[in-house]
């Protein structure tokens, strides 16, 4: 009996079983709330590694396996929030979140940057990098960027050089030190001007973002994230605005209008896929009715392994 063998067999046989339930609308299962587990895999694996191939070795590494496995099916049947152990589903659908105003973090050292607008500028590329950070986008600033930020494992910094009418701004961590990813205490929130045309880039490990970028005009939108939620809801496309989002582990949800015409491609060995609204053609793509003749619309491309994917329309 090979231990290695089986518990990967077990190990996908537990994530093709939840995919296939999750995507026939039999169970809700909320992957957000496993990826917070994570360390868990790297458990079994340890066991693997440490237990012998043959005989009691293979028990226990299956006994471990089935516990870890029935561990994180239990878990992924809860919506998660800010307290990972507990499991009060009611009040985590009746009580909203705080937004990053109306934290208070007494001992998590917070920064301010802006970034003044300068009515030249048409184009302006943004470039956010960093790790185990709840990010924020929304709301509108007469600065070309404005954030506030507060972190116990790192500080945030901002770089800005203009090129003619064009401005490219790094927001990124420095100095990040080992600590557990905490909403509450490590978030950014971060305001741009609508007058420039976007093009925005998220690379970050883990931890969560929540963009809100429809009172923006957005030419391009990446993410790159390992353990990560991500969360955009997009205005009106310009001629054609591209959304590109590459993951590890990952839940990523995209909103845009129902009258914008899209098309999303998935290249993707396990995830979940959900596009309510779309029509799968013969090249595997999706695309929303009429999407072939817009002037203006949007293209998602989507990579990642383990991840569920998510294109939404809104009224």
């Amino acid at each position: 009996m090979n231990k290695e063998k089986l518990s990967w067999g077990l190990i996908l046989l537990f994530v093709g079983g939840v995919l296939l339930l999750s995507n026939l609308d039999v169970i809700n299962f909320y992957w957000r709330s496993v990826f917070s587990m994570w360390p868990v895999i790297l458990i079994v694996v340890g066991v693997n590694l440490l237990v012998p191939r043959q005989g009691i070795g293979s028990a226990v590494s299956i006994i471990v396996t089935i516990a870890a496995l029935a561990f994180l099916t239990y878990r992924g049947m809860f919506p998660p929030h800010n307290d990972w152990w507990g499991f009060d589903n009611k009040s985590w659908h009746s009580e909203k979140e705080p937004s990053s105003k109306e934290r208070k973090q007494p001992n998590s050292p917070r920064g301010t940057f802006t970034h003044e607008y300068d009515s030249t500028i048409t184009t302006a590329h943004l470039t956010i990098k960093g790790g185990a950070v709840a990010y924020e986008i929304e709301g509108a600033t007469d600065k070309l960027f404005s954030a506030e930020s507060a972190s116990t494992i790192g500080t945030h910094y901002l770089e800005t050089t203009t090129n003619g009418s064009d401005a490219q701004l790094s927001f990124r961590m420095k100095d990040q030190k080992k600590g557990n990813w905490n909403g509450d205490e490590n978030w950014a929130k971060i305001s741009l001007n609508t007058n420039p045309t976007w093009y925005i880039s998220l690379d970050m490990g883990a931890g969560s973002a929540e963009f809100d970028l429809t009172t923006y005009k957005v030419a391009s939108l990446n993410f790159k994230g390992g353990a990560a939620s991500f969360e955009a809801k997009m205005g009106m496309p310009l001629e054609e605005t591209v959304i590109t989002a590459e993951s590890g582990v990952a839940s990523v949800e995209i909103e845009i209008p129902k009258a914008a015409a899209c098309r999303v491609v998935v290249k993707s060995g396990l995830s979940s896929r959900d596009f309510p609204g779309f029509t799968k053609q013969s090249d595997g793509s999706y695309t929303t009715e009429g999407y072939d003749q817009a002037s203006n619309r949007f293209t998602v491309n989507l990579h990642g392994g383990l991840s569920s994917f998510t294109v939404k329309r809104y009224e």
